[in-house]
């Protein structure tokens, strides 16, 4: 059974809906459409949904595992089942893959910045400007964290208001034929869309801070339930509204789908758009470094501030080494093979090591070699 930690350290499972949600949506969501179309082109939407619905397992696997951890948590896991040092060699490369999440977006989200907003910035002051702010949320710990996925969940839903625009230009037909792909075209899709749900894994993590965290799974269920219906109106959405071979060779889709917005007092509409998605990629980020400080500090006893210099330093390392739009694109496949493989093959093969040992002692219990 995994302890539970002091009250005043955790929150209600109630926000399990804005932890798993807003670790979903990052800057990915401005440009998902163009990749999922290389696949199953118009029938994208399909792998869009059976991807999200697969993720309902990854969550069952995740809770069975972190139930049976003796502290609740990836790190915990890891040694109870390889033992103190193979167990702590695995830490290391979940704490590599939190910072690869954290580089990731922050330099994704400054390709758009440069891109849109500021074209003579250099990227490693926008690095440093984003990285503090973010380790100053995360100084706050997990509370405050929190906070920031409950707000950056709830401001930005607001934008799901301006899609009217978009679908009074809609040609439904775009969506036709249905359903006239290969089982690879749709393989290739469900491969692009696994990226925008990555987040869930980080309950391997938080799970210890969440209050009577044994039942919390249904909240779990239901936020993976709104991102995949989310994900896939949005889809739809983007569909409609450009033609196949304009998704192909458009970069941002969500951010030019905004351009069409005018109000009288506001002439470039996608810069709200752009200002408001900090607050959509800060929960990712702000989980992710909390997390790899988390690693350093539960398995090797680092204290949190060196832990988190240390991490800082690295991200910043990696975003300012990331110079062109092609590296950006590397960077973004490499990460989309890392989680996948991750939440499809790691998790499975950890609940089927777990499995197996139990049936071992099991046997060993009552005699049977």
């Amino acid at each position: 059974m995994s302890k539970q930690l002091n009250a005043s350290l955790t929150v209600s499972p109630f926000f399990l809906f804005f932890l798993i949600h807003s670790t979903q949506t990052g800057v990915g969501l401005l440009n998902f459409q163009s990749k999922i179309i290389k696949g199953a082109e118009q029938d994208a939407w399909v792998s869009v949904l059976l991807v999200g619905i697969s993720i309902h397992l990854i969550i069952w696997l995740l809770y069975f595992l972190l139930k049976k951890s003796n502290n609740g948590d990836i790190m915990s896991l890891h040694q109870q089942l390889f033992g103190r040092w193979l167990g702590n060699v695995l830490n290391i490369f979940f704490y590599g893959y939190m910072l690869l999440i954290v580089s990731t977006i922050i330099r994704s989200y400054l390709s758009v910045l440069v891109t849109w907003v500021f074209p003579f910035t250099p990227i490693w002051f926008l690095s440093l400007t984003m990285i503090i702010v973010i380790s100053y949320l995360v100084v706050g710990g997990f509370r405050v964290i929190t906070g920031i996925c409950f707000w950056g969940m709830i401001i930005p839903s607001l934008l799901l208001f301006t899609l009217y625009f978009q679908i009074k230009y809609a040609y439904w037909t775009n969506l036709l034929p249905v359903f006239n792909h290969s089982l690879s075209d749709y393989i290739v899709s469900a491969k692009e869309s696994i990226l925008m749900y990555s987040g869930p894994e980080f309950l391997l993590i938080y799970f210890p801070f969440i209050k009577n965290n044994q039942i919390s799974q249904k909240w779990a269920h239901i936020s993976q339930a709104y991102t995949t219906i989310l994900y896939l109106f949005i889809t739809v959405i983007s569909f409609v509204y450009f033609s196949h071979g304009q998704l192909e060779h458009v970069t941002w889709p969500t951010l030019m789908m905004s351009k069409i917005i005018r109000f009288p007092f506001i002439e470039r509409f996608e810069y709200i758009y752009i200002f408001l998605w900090l607050l959509v990629i800060l929960p990712p980020c702000c989980m992710a470094l909390w997390g790899a400080i988390r690693v350093l500090k539960e398995s090797f006893k680092f204290k949190p501030r060196m832990s988190l210099w240390i991490s800082i330093i690295i991200v910043h390392f990696m975003v300012t080494n990331v110079k062109s739009k092609m590296d950006v694109e590397e960077i973004g496949t490499f990460i989309t093979i890392v989680s996948s493989s991750f939440l499809y093959m790691y998790i499975p093969i950890l609940f089927i090591f777990f499995l197996i040992i139990q049936a071992f002692k099991k046997a060993k219990s009552v005699g049977i070699d």
